[in-house]
């Protein structure tokens, strides 16, 4: 396997540390190693406000991605059915 395959990729960016821990967390039961970036500047108002970063392993990615949407599509479906 080259490095390249191992070379951190960005899939997701969120305005809490918070919110890209509980992804990292669902990445992490799943298998998947991945790290959270950006949590210092996230907080700070400025300009340009930070985003907290979730990365994963290059060649994990598209799994990544996949489980990403499974979890949102399963939260959507959830919202349906509280509204009936």
């Amino acid at each position: 396997m080259s490095s390249k395959h191992q070379e951190p990729v960005v899939i997701g960016r969120y305005p809490t540390e918070f919110e890209a821990s509980l992804i990292r967390n669902l990445l992490v039961e799943e298998g998947i190693p991945s790290q959270v970036v950006g949590g210092m500047t996230a907080g700070f108002r400025a300009e340009t406000p930070g985003m907290v970063e979730v990365l994963v392993p290059g060649d994990r990615a598209e799994e990544a991605r996949l489980i990403l949407e499974t979890q949102e599509d399963m939260e959507d479906a959830d919202d349906v059915e509280h509204q009936d």
